[in-house]
């Protein structure tokens, strides 16, 4: 059996100032899912994050895929990159 393979990387990030005072940020997020050998998707999606959790961007990641189970995936993997990494960004 086949599993999805996600390949990341960060390729910039910008920051923004809300009224509230908290700092967030947005990573851009080079994006590639591979079935096997098959790709199915490569782009960047953007991943928002603060003090309080990491968000990744609901439309690119329908932009993305169809399947919603592949949806959900997605979403969970992208966080799962870019949440350890926030301290360094």
């Amino acid at each position: 059996m086949q599993d999805y393979k996600f390949k990341f990387f960060i390729s910039r990030v910008e920051e923004l100032e809300s009224a509230n005072g908290i700092t967030e940020k947005t990573a851009f997020v080079d994006t590639r899912i591979l079935y096997g050998e098959q790709e199915i998707y490569k782009g960047s999606i953007r991943v928002r994050f603060n003090d309080h959790g990491t968000f990744p961007n609901p439309a690119d990641i329908m932009a993305a895929v169809s399947q919603k189970s592949l949806r959900q995936l997605l979403a969970a993997e992208a966080k799962r990159y870019v949440k350890p990494q926030r301290r360094w960004l």
